[in-house]
C-alpha cells in the first residue's frame, strides 16, 4: 500500500461522567450535525387524542369470585341465549334485588 505522506493523528476518546463520548466529529466518515444550530421539532404523531379510545357505556367493572360451577352455568346459559356473561349475570342480579 502506497502512503501519501499525510498521517492523520487520532485523538483519544473523551468521555463525560455518564459514559458518553464527547469529542466525536464524524461517524464512519459522515460529519455529525452541529446540535447547537439544529432546532428540535416535536413529532406530529403518537400520544393521546381528544375523544380517542373506547366510548363509555356507563357500566362499571366489578370483580367477582365465583365457583367454577357457577361460571360454567353462566357461560352455558349465555351461549344458549346468544348473550354475554355480563348480560346474563346482570339480569339475574336485577331479579334478585327487585
Amino acid at each position: 500500500m502506497k502512503t501519501t505522506g499525510k498521517t492523520k493523528t487520532l485523538e483519544p476518546p473523551v468521555f463525560d461522567a455518564e459514559g458518553y463520548q464527547t469529542n466525536l466529529t464524524d461517524l464512519n466518515g459522515t460529519p455529525l450535525p452541529n446540535l447547537s444550530k439544529v432546532k428540535a421539532r416535536p413529532l406530529g404523531w403518537g400520544g393521546a387524542r381528544e375523544g380517542g379510545g373506547r366510548k363509555s357505556t356507563g357500566r362499571q367493572p366489578v370483580l367477582l369470585r365465583l365457583t367454577p360451577k357457577t361460571v360454567r352455568d353462566l357461560r352455558v346459559t349465555a351461549r344458549k341465549q346468544g348473550k354475554t356473561i355480563s348480560e346474563i349475570a346482570e339480569s339475574r342480579l336485577a331479579l334478585a334485588f327487585a
